[in-house]
């Protein structure tokens, strides 16, 4: 992994770098042995100038130093008299040598955190290098005397340090250090020193990252390693090359904490924006100096179980601050930089996220685009100019969805391309094509919350219903929320467009199904807990009732909006037979009511069992016929203007 030094070491994290760091620390011993025979063939060459000498171009190769230069340093000294010797560039490596110690003393630093021998130890190596550093003869114009070359190179005698000394002893305890090193892997991440449940703590975190991992696609990153340090947990996540971007995860006991640090501050306000269904505090140290900002984002969990999936759930969101800064940049020649990361937090909540975007071309994608379907619209500019900021982010929705899907069936470019060429089709031949596609947005946002309400009511059989940091409520409130934002902004297009008036009843109809849901997924949280195994069959069956409901919504809407006069009577049949569909799935939910409230009023319930069960079978049943008036006024919609055109 590559190592990130001025990132982690102010996020205290350094011991996550002591592998790496004894890698370097080992190559910089490598570096100084170099330097040092450098220093000592140039003297030889002084003193004997007529005597063969070695450029010591092989051991400089070997110790991996490219600077082709040092290759003339021992032919070009020259003795001086009186035990002084001008050796080229003397003063440079003498700082480099100082240099090199430095870098081996790194790990000893980062590796006694929790070792307070070795933190010792490095304190006393510490004190001797600064003690070498000082007593430096400061060689003015490259003239080095033979008593300050012996002083580097010869090991201690009669109790005085030298440089060579020094190296030598950090040498053996980089030795000891790696030997002591045990790294083994876990489920794809690199880990050290684990203890107890780490591994299941570990486990999850990499679940949630395999999860989505896919869709950098072959974008480098992901990276993972994990360390127990003392008491805490720490994983490390390295999000791409560049060295101010860093995740690294610290866990003791139930409490959480996300350090994130970024050269893009909006990007840590991206990444905050993803964590929100978990109730965070974040807290910034503000520096205006720094090139890059760390965020620290604090949380509590109330059970293991919850701490596994909130780690799952920070795991599999971390593929989509990748390229991020790019994407939105490329987004923003398109459309505002609000609306840019609009469309980014969509794709990344519903998992497609912009990666494959960026891979298929980005902007030049949607160029080609225009220059295939519509060659006047080839300068086009932005496209919330041309399609009104909902058909814009509407549009690059479907193009982000296009990409991501392809790309992960392994669609040709060629195809990917015809697809959103295809998408444009629809928003530039006909406006009112884009009206139910914009209507459809909310669709699917009301069959997203009603699979979650379905999904957390499954869930109550393998948990305490009591459990009190389900976030159903505050995920079904937010995306109410969005869906009511949403509706407002259809009625405004409507508004200002003059499209067909049938569309306010149906955003009225279809706001009240979401209204419905987002009341279940509040009485969830009132459920009894004891509530009887056949009651609990059917509120489930209900509540999977609706779900099919939400989702035939969605694809009549779908298909409905690709219809025209011209259409095949397949296509015409097709959406006709997912209208009733529908309208089946709707009479069998208002079924399943009444069969839940008659049990409910014969059995022998308390009086808050009675009235949540039949409030929650009313609420399903409601958003169950909302949504069969819904796809009535559709296929209306649909039969009396769009095919009579």
């Amino acid at each position: 992994m590559p190592v990130k030094p001025p990132i982690i070491e102010p996020a205290g994290e350094r011991v996550l770098l002591v592998p790496e760091l004894v890698a370097q620390g080992l190559a910089a011993n490598d570096r100084l042995n170099y330097y040092l025979s450098l220093l000592q063939a140039a003297q030889a060459h002084a003193n004997a100038p007529l005597a063969p000498a070695s450029d010591l171009r092989i051991e400089r190769e070997a110790s991996g130093i490219s600077d082709p230069a040092l290759d003339h340093i021992v032919e070009s000294s020259l003795g001086r008299g009186n035990g002084t010797t001008y050796i080229p560039g003397a003063r440079v490596i003498f700082d480099r040598l100082f240099d090199e110690l430095r870098r081996m003393l790194m790990p000893l630093q980062a590796a006694g955190r929790g070792r307070p021998d070795l933190l010792e130890r490095g304190s006393i190596y510490q004190r001797r290098l600064e003690t070498l550093v000082a007593a430096m003869p400061s060689c003015a114009d490259d003239q080095v005397s033979s008593g300050t070359i012996a002083a580097l190179t010869t090991l201690q005698r009669n109790g005085h340090d030298t440089l060579h000394q020094l190296i030598v002893d950090l040498h053996g305890e980089l030795d000891r250090l790696q030997a002591g090193l045990s790294v083994e892997e876990v489920h794809g991440a690199s880990a050290r020193g684990l203890k107890g449940d780490d591994r299941a703590l570990l486990h999850a975190f990499m679940a949630g990252l395999r999860q989505t991992a896919g869709l950098k696609f072959d974008h480098p990153g992901l990276t993972t390693a994990a360390v127990r340090d003392d008491n805490r947990l720490s994983i490390q996540n390295d999000l791409g090359a560049a060295d101010a971007h860093v995740v690294v995860v610290q866990v003791e006991g139930l409490d959480v904490s996300v350090i994130c640090t970024d050269v893009h501050r909006a990007r840590i306000r991206f990444f905050q924006e993803l964590l929100k269904p978990y109730a965070m505090a974040w807290e910034t140290t503000p520096d205006a100096d720094a090139a890059y900002e760390t965020t620290v984002g604090r949380y509590a969990a109330g059970t293991r179980d919850h701490l596994t999936r909130y780690l799952s759930y920070v795991g599999s969101r971390l593929v989509f601050l990748i390229d991020w800064n790019r994407a939105r940049k490329r987004l923003a020649r398109l459309v505002s930089r609000t609306e840019a990361t609009a469309v980014l937090k969509w794709a990344a909540d519903n998992n497609f996220g912009h990666r494959a975007f960026l891979q298929c071309g980005d902007v030049h994608l949607i160029e080609t685009a225009f220059e295939r379907a519509a060659p006047a619209h080839t300068r086009y500019g932005r496209l919330d100019e041309m399609f009104g900021r909902d058909g814009a982010r509407l549009f690059l929705m479907a193009v982000l969805r296009t990409t991501s899907a392809g790309l992960n069936a392994g669609q040709s470019l060629r195809l990917i391309e015809d697809k959103v060429e295809a998408e444009l089709l629809r928003y530039l031949q006909s406006p009112d094509r884009h009206v139910l596609g914009r209507v459809s947005e909310h669709a699917t946002m009301i069959a997203a919350l009603a699979e979650h309400v379905r999904l957390e009511l499954l869930r109550r059989r393998h948990r305490h219903a009591s459990d009190p940091t389900t976030h159903t409520p505050a995920v079904a409130d937010s995306w109410t929320a969005r869906a009511d934002d949403l509706i407002q902004q259809e009625w405004r297009v409507a508004d200002s467009s003059n499209e067909t008036p049938a569309l306010r009843p149906l955003m009225t109809e279809a706001s009240g199904a979401a209204s419905s849901l987002d009341e279940m997924a509040f009485m969830l949280s009132l459920l009894p807990p004891d509530i009887d195994a056949d009651t609990s069959t059917l509120l489930e069956a209900l509540a999977d009732q609706v779900a099919t409901a939400s989702r035939e919504y969605v694809r009549c809407l779908e298909e409905g909006q690709g219809l025209s006069r011209v259409s095949d009577r397949h296509e015409i049949d097709a959406f006709l037979v997912t209208i009733d569909r529908l309208t089946t799935a709707g009479q069998e939910a208002g079924v399943s009511q009444r069969a839940i409230v008659e049990r409910v009023l014969l059995g022998t319930g308390s009086s808050r069992e009675v009235y949540v069960l039949t409030k929650m079978a009313e609420g399903f049943a409601r958003a169950a016929a909302t949504l069969v008036r819904c796809g009535s006024m559709v296929r209306d919609l649909v039969l009396r203007t769009r095919l009579t055109r």
